[in-house]
């Protein structure tokens, strides 16, 4: 059975991700009087832009990412999929999985998860910058990045969580195969 790009998908869409927000970091940290003479301009302007820019970058990532699987055959899907046959034919019985759709679904359920707590993430900033009041917004400036950058983090984390419960529930209600936890 060949497995699908999935994995290099979303390591493409992560660099493509990563890129974007590196850039504006950057940009904030090194060129604030450049991102000044833009002037107050809305999110929905920024927002599209940057979308666009982590779409094509994503892109460029994953033609990148598969061209370097062509060049190197120990990167490539097919050789990863023979590798992982030859080692669950050498491994103990006890730890070989019982089910190995099982151990799929764990894997699409965390990766979902992780995404769709990064894109709450992002829209819990997208809104609360859109329609707080400028008064709070010029308050921002004064605290330390840090802390939004924890506060990031904890809201990733926990919806993270969330959704990966609400993945593995409802999984769990639909389905026959037996839940390892």
């Amino acid at each position: 059975m060949k497995r699908t790009y999935e994995k290099e998908l979303v390591a493409a869409l992560s660099a493509g991700l990563a890129i974007i927000v590196l850039a504006w970091t950057g940009a904030q940290a090194f060129a604030s009087n450049w991102i000044d003479s833009l002037g107050v301009l809305s999110v929905w302007f920024y927002g599209p832009i940057s979308a666009a820019a982590w779409g094509l970058l994503s892109a460029i990532s994953y033609v990148l990412i598969v061209r370097a699987q062509r060049h190197n055959p120990a990167l490539c899907p097919e050789h990863e999929e023979a590798t992982r046959e030859l080692r669950r034919k050498t491994c103990e019985l006890r730890k070989v999985p019982q089910c190995i759709e099982f151990v799929d679904q764990l894997e699409r359920d965390k990766l979902g998860a992780l995404m769709g707590g990064f894109a709450i993430t992002i829209a819990t900033w997208l809104a609360l910058l859109s329609f707080a009041p400028h008064d709070w917004l010029d308050g921002i400036v004064s605290t330390s990045p840090w802390l939004y950058s924890l506060a990031s983090m904890v809201v990733w984390w926990g919806s993270a969580e969330l959704m990966y419960w609400g993945f593995r529930h409802s999984r769990h209600q639909a389905s026959s195969i037996p839940d390892a936890h």
